[in-house]
């Protein structure tokens, strides 16, 4: 097996046309059919980096990251964020595009704005579905539901010979939180015959109002014996993970990922919430449309 030479601009010169236009992220390669059921688990936090992935890949009948439609399925199982909330296993199918300047991964919808040498520029739309029905667990009596929200943002992405850097802002326009997140991210693509291995390490700032509603803030009209009022404010996470991406032919694609969301103590302590970290893990096959 060849890997291919090891500084990341030298990729660039596959074509100007694929400079970052659509690396969304970690968790595209690892199938981002998750989207549509869980927007807000870490697996999909760092849907930045295929843009900077594409830009050192060539649309080839072996490339692990492939353009276009790609439909298929994915295995996954995962913790739950909150502390009497159940692990997840199950079987969810979908699909993803990625072109010259759009993406479509399920849950949010990117644009490459622009391109400047080896960094790009977008903008995002997504939806981040809600996380709590308190009909779900009996200890969940007298909490509100944690509903959807639609979220909008900027970000860039940069290529270097030292991985690949992305910064990202979004903020809720739809008026449930108001709250904004911020990403900042480094992946360091191994590139194959065929393979992608991608770690990543990310770093994720919550505003106190998306914090307080999606990670384990408890207003004074819910609390209860056991469950005192409780106010998150704003947070950070850690949030490492590793992406492994297998072209088996023109046609298919597997594709692997484990991640993990190590939380501060603001989150950590909420009496919802009481766990340092949560995890995904998933194992994916796409049929590429051509």
């Amino acid at each position: 097996m060849n890997r291919q030479s090891l500084g990341l601009k030298q990729f660039l010169s596959v074509g100007p046309g694929q400079v970052l236009g659509r690396l969304a992220g970690n968790a595209m390669v690892a199938w981002v059919l998750l989207a549509a059921a869980f927007a807000s688990r870490p697996v999909l936090a760092h849907t930045e980096e295929l843009q900077g992935i594409q830009a050192v890949l060539s649309n080839t009948d072996s490339s692990p990251v492939p353009f276009g439609w790609t439909l298929g399925g994915v295995a996954y199982t995962g913790t739950a964020l909150y502390q009497h909330g159940q692990s997840n296993t199950m079987f969810i199918p979908g699909g993803i595009y990625i072109g010259k300047d759009w993406m479509y991964l399920g849950d949010r919808l990117d644009y490459t704005l622009a391109r400047q040498g080896a960094v790009s520029y977008f903008a995002r739309a997504r939806v981040r579905f809600g996380n709590l029905q308190p009909e779900d667990h009996p200890e969940w009596a007298g909490l509100q539901a944690r509903k959807g929200q639609l979220e909008a943002g900027l970000g860039a992405v940069a290529v270097t010979d030292y991985g690949l850097w992305s910064a990202r802002f979004s903020r809720d326009v739809s008026g449930r939180t108001g709250g904004s997140e911020v990403l900042l991210n480094w992946a360091a693509p191994l590139i194959f015959d065929r393979w992608l291995v991608l770690p990543s390490l990310g770093v994720l700032w919550r505003q106190d109002s998306l914090a307080n509603y999606y990670f384990g803030g408890v207003t004074e009209a819910e609390a209860a014996t056991g469950r005192p009022a409780y106010r998150v404010g704003h947070a950070w996470s850690f949030a490492p993970s590793l992406v492994v991406s297998y072209r088996l032919s023109p046609q298919w694609l597997l594709a692997g990922i484990a991640a993990a969301d190590v939380f501060s103590s603001p989150i950590k302590n909420s009496p919802l919430v009481q766990r340092q970290a949560r995890y995904d893990f998933l194992f994916a096959l796409g049929y590429v449309w051509r």
